[in-house]
């Protein structure tokens, strides 16, 4: 089986559950879900040497450009646009996991999206454990959940994601913080002190 049949099968296979679950079919292999400003992104990877196939799951929100531009989103989100991309894998300790192109593949990712994907994506937004993360624990190297960023980029997400919020004084320390950690990174120092600046704090 090519991967391209292999992605009509799957698809067939994903649409009830994932549909059930909020997503829509945005192309092969490819689904998103929008929830007020949480944008979460499935999709299917081939392997490029193998006849294999991981499940990406892409979390971005409404109120960031794509990430790593000031590129605004378009109607359908790609996991390239996504700030923070991460593997689903039976097991949480398990960053990368891979599959055989068959039906018994794909059930199992279903169980598995239901089992765990879906509570990762629930842990990522912005009313979820996220929002009480501290740039005091990015800066000692708790990352948590934004672990897959550099401590520089999850800072400036934490002091957007604050800012939105409303949560001025938590805005301003992820702020700081990324400023004090920012080194070389231009784009991010830049796009921190503006932050600060609308704060009313001096740059």
């Amino acid at each position: 089986m090519n991967f391209s049949d292999f992605l009509t099968e799957a698809d067939t296979i994903l649409q009830q559950p994932m549909n059930g679950a909020g997503f829509r079919r945005v192309g092969a292999g490819n689904w998103n879900r929008r929830s007020g400003d949480d944008l979460n992104v499935v999709w299917l990877q081939k392997n490029s040497s193998a006849e294999s196939f991981c499940v990406n799951l892409g979390v971005h929100y409404t109120f960031l450009s794509k990430a790593g531009t000031e590129a605004p989103l378009d109607e359908v989100i790609e996991l390239p646009d996504c700030e923070i991309k991460l593997r689903l894998t039976a097991q949480a300790a398990v960053k990368d996991q891979w599959w055989p192109f068959n039906s018994e593949s794909v059930r199992e990712v279903v169980d598995l999206m239901k089992s765990r994907g879906l509570a990762i994506f629930d842990s990522y937004r912005l009313a979820g454990p996220i929002a009480e993360m501290e740039a005091k624990d990015i800066e000692a190297g708790n990352s948590g959940l934004l672990s897959s960023l550099t401590k520089v980029r999850a800072c400036l997400l934490l002091a957007r994601m604050h800012e939105l919020l409303g949560n001025r004084e938590k805005c301003i320390e992820a702020a700081t913080a990324g400023v004090r950690l920012a080194g070389m990174a231009v784009g991010p120092k830049k796009a921190l002190k503006e932050i600060l600046k609308r704060n009313g704090q001096p740059v």
